[in-house]
Order: C-alpha cells, then sequence, then structure tokens
C-alpha cells in the first residue's frame, strides 16, 4: 500500500515510516497539515496516517479538507487520526471532521498492522461495491440501449424502414394537436402503388418487396424537413404527413413523388403505363380551425380515390379544407364521396 504519514515530529515519522517498511508498505511524508493535503491530492495514497496536534493546520482541519476534495465514494481514502489524546471528545471530534479510526501514540507495530489490515478490507469491500456499481450501470445503460432499439423497431416497418402503421397515427395526432394550438395547417398524402396486385402475379413477391422498397426510398428522399414523415400505411399504401403546410404546397410534393417514382422505370408490362406508378390524395386543414385527425385521412382518401377513378398515376385535392364542420360532418361526407366503409381506403382501386 502506499501510505501518506502525516507528523510535525520527524522521530514519529521514523518510527511510523519504519514499522511500515517492515511490513512492504510505501510511505509518504508530510510535516504538516497543509503539506499532507498537497501530497494527498498528487500522490492518491491508498491510506492516510496524520497527527492531530500539528502547528498552523492541525490534523482536524486537513482531514476536513481532504475530504471536501473528494467528489464521491468511489475516491474515499480511508484516514487513521494519530494522537496521545484519546478522551472521548477528542476521538468524536476526530470522527467528525472525517477519521476512520484512531491510533494511540506510541504508536504499536502490531496494533498498527491490524489497523492497516482493517482499512484494507474496507478499501476492498469498497472497490467491490464500485466494481458491482460499474456493472449495475453497465447493465441498465444496455438495458436502455435495448428498450430504445426496440422501440424504435416497434415504429418501422420492416421492409421498407418507413414508419409503420402505428408510428403514423401517433404522429399524425401529434401533429394535428400541434397545427389546431399553433393555427397552422397540416397536410396529409395518401399513396398507393397503381396495379400493385398485377405487378405480384407477374413478377412474384419478391419482386413485389423489392418494388415496395424502391418506392419507400423515394418517398423518403423526397421530403426533406425534419418535421415531414413518412410511413407505410399497409400493404402497397403509404402516407406522408407535411406539418405546417398548406395545401398547395402538398400538391406540389405530391406531384414531384410521382414523377420521382415514374422516373424508377421498374417495369409492369401488364398495366397501360408498362411501368410502376403511384396515385396520390391529397388533403390539409384549415389553418386556425378545429378538425378531427380521422377527418383529414377521410378527406386524403377520398382524393386518392378520386385519382384512381381519374386513370391512375396522378395527384387528386380534397378540395375542401377540413375543418371543424368537415369533422362533425364526416359520416355525412363519405357517403357523399361514395366513401364507404373505415379507414383505410377500402373503396380505393388498387
Amino acid at each position: 500500500m502506499k501510505i501518506l504519514v502525516c507528523d510535525d515530529s520527524v522521530i514519529n515519522r521514523q518510527i511510523i515510516g519504519g514499522y511500515l517498511h517492515q511490513m512492504g508498505h510505501k510511505a509518504i511524508y508530510a510535516n504538516n497539515g497543509k503539506e499532507a493535503i498537497e501530497l494527498f491530492m498528487k500522490n492518491e495514497p491508498d491510506l492516510v496516517l496524520i497527527d492531530v496536534e500539528m502547528p498552523g493546520m492541525d490534523g482536524y482541519e486537513a482531514t476536513r479538507a481532504i475530504r471536501e476534495s473528494c467528489n464521491d465514494f468511489s475516491q474515499w481514502t480511508p484516514i487513521i487520526f494519530v494522537s496521545s489524546y484519546i478522551d472521548d471528545q477528542s476521538i468524536v471530534k476526530g470522527i467528525e471532521a472525517g477519521a476512520d479510526d484512531y491510533l494511540t501514540k506510541p504508536v504499536s507495530a502490531a496494533v498498527l498492522r491490524a489497523k492497516i489490515h482493517a482499512m484494507r478490507r474496507l478499501a476492498a469491500m469498497r472497490e467491490n461495491l464500485i466494481d458491482f456499481g460499474k456493472q449495475l450501470r453497465d447493465v441498465n445503460e444496455k438495458l436502455l440501449n435495448s428498450n430504445q432499439l426496440l422501440s424504435e423497431l416497434s415504429l418501422k416497418d420492416p421492409l421498407t424502414r418507413l414508419g409503420n402503421r402505428r408510428a403514423f397515427e401517433e404522429t399524425l395526432s401529434r401533429d394535428c394537436r400541434i397545427a389546431v394550438r399553433s393555427g397552422e395547417s397540416v397536410c396529409l398524402l395518401m399513396i398507393d402503388i397503381d396495379n400493385f396486385k398485377i405487378f405480384n402475379d407477374t413478377y412474384g413477391h419478391q419482386a413485389g418487396d423489392y418494388c415496395l422498397q424502391q418506392v419507400a426510398q423515394v418517398l423518403k428522399q423526397g421530403i426533406h424537413r425534419a418535421t415531414d414523415f413518412a410511413s407505410r400505411y399497409g400493404g402497397e399504401e403509404f402516407a406522408i404527413l407535411l406539418a405546417d403546410t398548406p395545401i398547395e404546397g402538398g400538391i406540389h410534393v405530391a406531384e414531384r413523388l410521382r414523377v420521382a417514382v415514374q422516373a424508377l422505370q421498374i417495369q409492369n408490362t401488364h398495366v397501360p403505363a408498362g411501368i410502376v406508378t403511384i396515385s396520390v390524395g391529397v388533403a390539409c386543414s384549415k389553418a386556425g380551425s378545429e378538425f378531427a385527425s380521422e377527418a383529414l385521412v377521410a378527406g386524403a382518401d377520398a382524393a386518392l380515390y378520386e385519382a384512381k377513378e381519374a386513370g391512375r398515376n396522378c395527384v387528386r385535392s380534397e378540395k375542401k379544407l377540413i375543418d371543424e364542420a368537415f369533422s362533425k360532418n364526416l359520416e355525412a361526407y363519405k357517403k357523399s364521396r361514395r366513401f364507404a366503409g373505415t379507414m383505410p381506403s377500402s373503396s380505393s382501386k388498387h
């Protein structure tokens, strides 16, 4: 062990140093309390033996300063007071100053050995606690990372790596709340790959998966703001949320994405276009108005139906901005627009 010995008496330092040398320990010597603090900071000893009475800064004050320099439990170092005073008041004062034990003068080699052994035992227990604490922190960190990964995976579509239906619904709910609170609008694009069943029947499901991945990549690359969100809504249908975006902006993004998917030139020979295309329905909330998220989806899905009816590979938008009145009359709206059934677009022609 590396042991700091602080005593203003040269004789006492020599006696204690001789004992420590015989026991195989290394002694570092300080003449006073101030020097003891400096050597403690510089050498980080395993044990401190410090005299109580010293000129200038006594052992009590030096011990308090040493304890204050230790920021946490991992920096704890055992301190033993060495003094000829063994009355209760002196011992209590020493313990309150931060000492862990008391050694009376003249120092006995046998008692010193026993005290050092006890302090080593305490130090070993401390090290075990520190190691156990580190292990707990490591396990906790791994659990947090695993939980974060599981959380991310639970919101990702495994095939396209876009957000899944659950992620879409959570983001939709959040964006709608923000739009109502801030008085801004939110735009929703419902996107469907045209004639995807024919593609699957012609080229097989592996090719179908590859097609979904390619289209998803185009959609992901086609949105540029951190607040924009792309997801796989289900099957060959996708959804894109554009926060703080008017209807004109939503139509512009939708048309850009339609052109980008067409530019992939993925063959689908049994359809008129001869390649994979998409149809897009766009709906937008009315800025500064209350509205329901379900109504926004209904509007975009109905617009998607119109795009399918118009011959596919095109963009159609819900002309009426989604507001409170639209939301309250959602059922009547569904019937008027041949929007039957529940979401998603069960009446869409794929």
